[in-house]
């Protein structure tokens, strides 16, 4: 299932929020009666990060029947058209989705020839679509890069006790920006002091920079088991309230390690850095 599940897209990890995840699901061809549904996939792009976290949904204008769906080329151009003017240009097109009535559902001659076509016809910042597939078992989920023009079949990232925490360092070795991924399964969802400690520490650092300094742009993206905040431009009058405030996380933060170690509490977390331009 595409819910709270990361893949893989060689040094990119692909993210399908829990409401997309929740709503392709919906269309699953369970019963015999059931036509095809589909519709485009939109999302987010960052270096190190893919967020699908808009689809379309099926329409009267579309086409379909129990083994087909053609989407509505003018309908889903109108929707790509407003989903980028309404997100100032972040929100773009990646692709496309629909199901099959297969327990384990792969791509036809005819799904394919449609991401090969959308890539070599669009006029798109990326270099890459997406196809999901979504069958009554399992999932398929693929990207076509535009110099191979081929489907290939992601994994998702293996599910395992532990957190990740990357932290965006800058040249100077300061930090303006994190990203989390995964959950200390140490015991029942919500009881758990540790990830509420970890949470309220990268949540109330998130909420502190927005509100004591009020930045002319930040990028925010929040599902299940994973959280990603970074300040794109740092304006001079606000960056060291800023760095102050990441450095007063990072502190906090090691010290509930630290706690854990003392405690030996038998959980990974691993907290790395990485260089942003």
């Amino acid at each position: 299932m595409l819910i709270d599940v990361i893949y893989r897209f060689g040094d990119r990890q692909v993210i399908f929020t829990r409401p997309v995840a929740k709503t392709l699901h919906s269309y699953k061809q369970i019963r015999k009666e059931q036509h095809e549904s589909g519709g485009i996939l939109l999302g987010k792009v960052y270096k190190d990060l893919i967020v699908v976290d808009t689809i379309s949904e099926p329409s009267k204008a579309d086409k379909s029947g129990r083994y087909y769906f053609e989407r509505n080329v003018c309908e889903a151009q109108e929707i790509i058209k407003s989903a980028w003017s309404q997100s100032q240009g972040e929100r773009i097109y990646l692709g496309e989705w629909h199901t099959h009535p297969e327990h384990i559902p792969t791509p036809s001659s005819d799904d394919k020839k449609l991401i090969s076509n959308m890539l070599k016809e669009s006029v798109m910042e990326i270099d890459f679509l997406i196809m999901v597939i979504i069958g009554i078992k399992n999932d398929y989920v693929a990207v076509m890069p535009k110099e191979k023009n081929r489907l290939i079949q992601l994994d998702k990232s293996e599910e395992k006790d532990g957190l990740e925490i990357t932290l965006y360092e800058n040249c100077y070795g300061k930090i303006s920006g994190f990203k989390a991924t995964g959950y200390l399964n140490l015991a029942s969802y919500g009881y758990d002091i540790y990830n509420a400690a970890i949470s309220q520490v990268l949540l109330g650092t998130i909420n502190s920079i927005v509100l004591l300094t009020n930045p002319s742009d930040y990028i925010l993206d929040e599902t299940t088991a994973f959280l990603r905040f970074v300040i794109p431009s740092l304006q001079d009058d606000k960056k060291e309230k800023i760095f102050l405030l990441t450095d007063s996380m990072v502190l906090h933060l090691q010290m509930i390690l630290q706690e854990m170690q003392d405690r030996n509490v038998g959980s990974v977390i691993d907290i790395k850095t990485e260089m942003i331009n």
